[in-house]
């Protein structure tokens, strides 16, 4: 059976979708990695591994685990902060 807080968590993550705000944000996120390069560097480190580890020896699944870490922690801490504002600015203005 849900707690409550799952079912509050549930509603807002619906909420959140519904009114395009998720998507809003996304495509804000997208855009700044774009401008700062992070897509680059995670395309770079992507072709290093699988070339480190020779094409034929890295499965998908693999380069997802093995690059993932990278790419969340090279994610410019202004555009974290920014986006964090965004969403707080958001849960106040629906649920204030």
């Amino acid at each position: 059976m849900s707690s409550d807080s799952d079912k509050i968590r549930l509603a807002l993550t619906r909420h959140f979708v519904d009114s395009g705000e998720k998507e809003r944000l996304m495509s804000i996120l997208r855009n700044r990695l774009a401008e700062t390069g992070w897509n680059d560097a995670l395309y770079a480190h992507c072709r290093e591994t699988v070339r480190q580890r020779k094409l034929e020896n890295v499965t998908l699944d693999e380069l997802v685990k093995e690059t993932s870490e990278f790419g969340r922690s090279s994610v410019n801490e202004n555009i974290k902060k920014e986006l964090l504002v965004q969403i707080k600015k958001y849960l106040d203005t629906t649920f204030d």
